[in-house]
């Protein structure tokens, strides 16, 4: 079956963005280079490819010139998930993944959270999985001299 549509490209990490569109250079089989290839990503979805990467090249009407790029994964970077998992990350090994039950976040230096109003449902557990210890608990009192009879931070547990 003839495939002269469609081949493999490994980019260079050459990256342009202009009007909206992505495209980006590399090499597909034999040497053959491509350069300012249109990338495709679905909507809300956003990626800079890095060097290594490896997309499907489609031509089309056959011509080199109207040529499309799919994908772009850098297998080199990619995280090990379980399966039917499912993981957002980049070449810094910053990572959130949806895997089973759990949501995981990782960064190297930070998170932040930016939003009007953030809710938190359930018990909060600061230091490891398995603090214990409540924050606060029904019953004390402060150094104000109030007694927790209701407090938030009941749910809230430490190491």
């Amino acid at each position: 079956m003839f495939d002269g549509n469609l081949t493999r490209l490994e980019l260079d990490g050459t990256v342009e963005h202009r009007g909206g569109q992505q495209f980006v250079n590399g090499t597909g089989f034999a040497g053959d280079a491509f350069e300012r290839v249109h990338r495709v990503e679905p909507h809300g979805f956003a990626s800079h490819p890095v060097a290594g990467g490896i997309a499907a090249v489609f031509s089309a009407r056959g011509s080199r010139d109207s040529a499309y790029a799919f994908g772009g994964e850098n297998p080199s970077l990619r995280p090990s998930i379980e399966a039917g998992g499912t993981a957002i990350y980049d070449h810094l090994g910053n990572i959130v993944s949806i895997v089973a039950s759990e949501m995981r976040i990782v960064h190297a230096t930070g998170i932040h959270i930016v939003a009007p109003e953030i809710v938190l449902e359930g018990n909060v557990r600061l230091g490891s999985a398995s603090a214990s210890r409540p924050a606060s608990a029904q019953g004390t009192v402060d150094t104000a001299g109030a007694e927790d009879v209701s407090n938030l931070a009941t749910k809230v547990f430490v190491e």
